[in-house]
């Protein structure tokens, strides 16, 4: 991969799939993205400022039923708390969940129609011990979605492609 900071965009992008495609939780549930390209847009800043990056996407709809499955039992294993709600307009989703020595706290907000667009914003704080030390990271990405049409081109469900037109499967 050309772009070192793909990679952690992509992975960025699977995890506000992870956070915000499960199927149901409680009472609430969550939008699925319509099958199709989607253009996203995505913001991460770690704290040491913002990393951009905009890629396309490939969606079928058998990959984000899938996402929704293993998401909901990877909540169900992981997480202390795993709250959904709507608020308004949107949903929000308030997590704690223990991922071997690292505690991740978590809240995300989506809006949208998920069929054209939606917008994510997740805000999280990952714990944990690092050299004999506790080590906290804030993180907070902003994922824009725009759904491009059915036809994925040469991307495959779950492959998302770069602006330098470098590749990566999400699943």
């Amino acid at each position: 991969m050309r772009h070192p900071h793909l990679r952690a965009l992509v992975l960025a992008a699977g995890l506000v799939t992870l956070q915000g495609a499960a199927a149901s939780a409680g009472d609430a549930q969550l939008p699925l993205r319509k099958a199709g390209l989607w253009e996203l847009s995505t913001t991460m800043d770690e704290g040491l400022g913002p990393k951009d990056q905009t890629l396309t996407l490939c969606i079928d709809a058998d990959m984000e039923r899938t996402t929704a499955t293993a998401s909901d039992v990877e909540h169900s294993k992981q997480c202390s708390k795993y709250e959904i709600r709507r608020e308004g307009e949107g949903t929000v989703v308030d997590m704690s969940c223990q991922y071997a020595s690292r505690h991740v706290a978590s809240r995300t907000e989506m809006s949208g129609d998920f069929n054209t667009s939606f917008e994510v914003k997740i805000e999280s704080t990952t714990s944990g011990e690092q050299n004999e030390q506790t080590v906290s990271v804030k993180r907070t990405i902003v994922q824009k979605g725009r759904y491009l049409g059915e036809s994925c081109g040469d991307l495959v469900g779950g492959e998302a492609k770069g602006p330098d037109g470098s590749r990566i499967l999400v699943q």
